[in-house]
């Protein structure tokens, strides 16, 4: 079966570079694709999201912040509200987690933002407008980094460091280091390299949120499999399971806290074409161009795609479900 899952991956998801699948805390399937092995980086875009819930988490475990309920402006007291900003007085973390902040922009203003010293307050005069909070669900990437200005200002630690000490090192990913990004031009280069080992940070060293970490698949890979294990990995705790319950939630139609939830059964749209999510209920981090990261409880399995980038590729639902899943299945316990 693993040569049939070679042969779709390469006929219909040609951009993928890794794929590692853990079952009952092993690695049960370890494929690599044009070229790459299991040592080479990829940007995955938005999986980035889904590790800040954790690390959102792991701040409020450790008593930094007081819980998803504490209000944005506690951690920016000299904030003054611009117009049309009285909605900002109420915003919570969970609203970031949840994607339910009002924002005054249609498309996001990436060029107004990644131009300013720090790209976490240049969101906050954007929050506000005609919309109550909780309205409407807003999928930002651009949003999300006031999160990243949060926890520097919560613990003391810019994100990256936050990140190494209570999350990476205990999962025994290697030292991720600053990414040498600076201007438009390099950020495409950096979408676009390969083997690019790193994290994004501005120009007041916050590092993204929303895009811009650049790890191994077998790096995201043990993030799924600590959450799969409720927050615990290798018997050490890491995160608590009633926070990991609460990010696997769904707040919002498919939404946890920055995690997608796919419940069995269902049909989902997917770049407008509807799929179903199959027999097994599932929890993802999905990136641009394929790449995931998605838990499958009733298997104890992980799942762990990184791909190069292609906008608008084939989901690789169809993927999961048609080849490996059965694969999965066909284990002996």
């Amino acid at each position: 079966m693993v040569k049939q899952i070679r042969q779709a991956i390469a006929a219909e998801y040609a951009n993928t570079l890794g794929l590692v699948v853990y079952k009952n805390g092993e690695i049960v399937l370890e494929e690599y694709f044009n070229g790459a092995n299991r040592e080479e980086s990829v940007h995955t875009f938005s999986i980035v999201k889904s590790i800040v819930a954790i690390l959102i988490g792991i701040a409020i475990d450790k008593g930094y912040i007081k819980s998803v309920n504490q209000r944005v402006l506690d951690f920016f007291p000299d904030y003054r509200l611009k117009r049309n900003q009285e909605q900002l007085k109420d915003v919570s973390i969970e609203n970031f987690l949840t994607m339910t902040v009002p924002y005054k922009f249609k498309s996001e203003p990436w060029t107004k933002v990644c131009t300013s010293e720090d790209w976490g307050l240049a969101i906050l005069p954007q929050i506000g407008g005609k919309q109550a909070i909780g309205e409407q669900f807003h999928y930002s990437t651009l949003g999300v980094h006031l999160l990243s200005d949060i926890i520097k200002v919560a613990t003391g630690m810019d994100m990256k460091t936050f990140a190494t000490k209570y999350l990476f090192e205990p999962l025994g990913i290697k030292e991720v280091p600053i990414a040498n990004v600076y201007d438009r031009k390099s950020q495409e280069e950096f979408y676009k390299a390969r083997n690019n080992r790193g994290w994004v940070k501005d120009p007041n060293d916050n590092y993204t949120a929303g895009w811009g970490l650049s790890m191994t698949t077998d790096d995201f890979a043990k993030i799924g499999v600590m959450v799969l294990n409720k927050g615990e990995y290798k018997g050490q705790r890491i995160v608590s399971e009633e926070y990991i319950n609460a990010m696997l939630a769904e707040h919002e139609e498919g939404y946890g806290y920055l995690w997608w939830i796919y419940p069995k059964d269902t049909t989902i749209k997917i770049i407008r074409k509807e799929y179903n999510t199959g027999k097994y209920d599932s929890y993802c981090a999905n990136g641009v161009g394929g790449s995931l990261v998605a838990v499958i409880p009733e298997l104890n399995a992980v799942i762990s795609m990184a791909c190069s980038l292609v906008y608008n590729p084939k989901p690789r639902m169809e993927l999961i479900n048609n080849w490996i899943i059965p694969y999965l299945e066909s284990l002996k316990e």
